[in-house]
């Protein structure tokens, strides 16, 4: 694989543990968003790119958001975004994917703490799986159209994917 540069929300404690995670592994470097919020460019070149940060009610975290808006990197690679919780974090994710392709960037291995448990994975493995995703060229973007499925049977997914996540939600922070 070839080098992975990560960016890393540095204030909350999830990011931090995961970026130590990563580092275990070769061609992975991990940076501080906090350090690059003063620059006006950051230059990531002939590489992947990674975002890692905490859904704050569904809004990315400015370091973060600075880093999007201001990295210089390859637009022919899949770039990474994994958010490691938090509340409304498919809305914080869906907001850095579409800044990432306002932008001309590929985010195409993106990933949040709910998908990851809900694929049985704990999060301790969570940097394991998304760096083997990464070897082998897994991308889990889904497809794009409803395929096959009816209207009905659409509606009827979404809406006990929605019940689970409510109760994954309700578990996670120890109401239920």
């Amino acid at each position: 694989m070839e080098k992975l540069i990560i960016f890393y929300e540095d204030a909350k404690q999830s990011c931090r543990d995961f970026a130590k995670s990563l580092e275990a592994y070769e061609n992975v470097e991990c940076r501080k968003a906090s350090e690059y919020k003063d620059q006006t460019l950051i230059f990531a070149r002939n590489c992947r790119t990674g975002l890692v940060f905490e859904s704050d009610n569904g809004k990315i975290p400015d370091v973060i958001s600075h880093v999007i808006w201001r990295i210089v990197a390859d637009k022919k690679e899949s770039h990474l975004i994994y958010v490691t919780g938090g509340s409304r974090e498919f809305l914080a994710l869906k907001r850095a994917r579409d800044n990432m392709q306002a932008r001309g960037y590929m985010a195409r291995y993106v990933y949040t703490g709910y998908i990851l448990e809900k694929s049985h994975f704990d999060r301790s493995n969570a940097a394991e799986y998304i760096m083997d995703s990464l070897r082998s060229d897994r991308e889990n973007i889904p497809s794009e159209g409803k395929g096959t499925y009816t209207k009905r049977e659409i509606r009827k997914r979404i809406w006990n994917e929605r019940k689970e996540y409510r109760t994954y939600q309700k578990k996670s922070r120890g109401d239920a």
